[in-house]
């Protein structure tokens, strides 16, 4: 049974919203979203940080979805933008990536089955469609969950970041 993913209305600070609007990345998601319509996946990264009113710029455009739902993404994006090859990652080992870039020089990446070796041991990490949420006509992922990707990644000032937004809502 196919879920329907809720909206969540969201009161965006003015200033975060134009910064949103004026940001690459964003505007390629608006770009992309109709060609992606029917296949799941969510917005992380830095722009979901910029989105929450915590960064002032995103760098790319970083799209999580689950492993059934990897290879139709994929397609669906190559069809528009330039593929970019990926050396393997002696830390990152996640089980489908892919990275893209626009003519316009956003790069975007595709994860789904997420893996990193930490000390001895893979850790994984795996998407939760019926997590997602719906803003400005786009799939966001929960903070939560990229708090949960950051310490993954072992990113210390983006895990205080999300630590204090988590902690004030």
């Amino acid at each position: 049974m196919s879920r329907t993913p809720f909206t969540l209305t969201v009161q965006t600070d003015p200033a975060t919203l134009q910064l949103l609007q004026q940001s690459a990345p964003f505007q390629l998601a608006q770009q992309l979203q109709p060609s992606l319509n029917g296949i799941t996946f969510a917005i992380g990264g830095s722009l979901l940080l910029l989105e929450l009113g915590l960064l002032n710029k995103a760098r790319d455009l970083d799209l999580v979805c689950s492993l059934a739902d990897f290879p139709q993404l994929k397609a669906a994006l190559a069809a528009s933008l330039s593929p970019v090859a990926v050396p393997p990652h002696p830390q990152y080992q996640t089980e489908a990536f892919a990275r893209f870039v626009s003519k316009e020089g956003v790069e975007v990446d595709v994860m789904a089955g997420i893996r990193v070796q930490q000390s001895q041991q893979l850790r994984c990490w795996q998407f939760r469609p019926e997590r997602l949420e719906w803003r400005h006509q786009l799939p966001w992922m929960l903070a939560e969950d990229w708090l949960e990707l950051y310490q993954l990644f072992q990113r210390p000032k983006r895990v205080q970041l999300l630590q204090r937004f988590l902690a004030q809502r």
